[in-house]
């Protein structure tokens, strides 16, 4: 956890941890200003659009051929994604907490993410053993632990080091 993450052991968050609306507006269009100076610079037809939800920006990204930039199982959107947050945190100068999404994809793995995640864990609760997921990005753990966070009899935990971080799923 680095020092940015922490919070302080009353429980509350420190007062870094909700942006104001001024600089959320100000990374939402430096991400947008990034993400259409990259498809220039790659010759890629496409716009980007961000929102603001609570405190995270959330870039969509829509055009044709738009396959090259997910990657293989999002390899690329990940990077991407990374990419972009550092060039935000950069031109802010603040942390930046941001999600991005090329023709859906993250909607539809978020799908496929959650069936699996409820057929592994009922799978745990007939054998009554641990079952160990396959390596995940941070964003298919995320959506595991929340899918099973209200699934009765099983609980959670991510474990390993990236790139091989998994989520173990245990008997309750």
């Amino acid at each position: 956890m680095s020092d940015q993450d922490q919070v302080p052991s009353d429980g509350e968050q420190p007062e870094s941890a909700e942006p104001d609306e001024d600089l959320l507006d100000d990374q939402a269009d430096a991400a947008e200003d990034f993400i259409h100076g990259l498809l220039d610079v790659l010759d890629m037809d496409g716009e980007a659009e961000a929102d603001i939800t609570e405190d995270t920006i959330e870039v969509r990204i829509a055009g044709p051929d738009m396959g090259i930039l997910i990657g293989r199982h999002g390899s690329t959107l990940e990077a991407l994604q990374e990419l972009t947050r550092a060039a935000v945190q950069h031109q802010t100068a603040s942390r930046a907490r941001l999600v991005l999404d090329i023709e859906g994809y993250r909607d539809r793995q978020r799908s496929i993410v959650e069936r699996h995640a409820r057929a592994a864990a009922a799978r745990v609760l007939k054998s009554r053993r641990p079952l160990e997921l396959e390596p995940m990005t941070s964003f298919e753990r995320k959506v595991v632990h929340s899918t099973l966070a209200d699934f009765e009899g099983v609980r959670t935990a991510s474990e390993g080091d990236e790139p091989d971080r998994k989520v173990v799923i245990y008997p309750a």
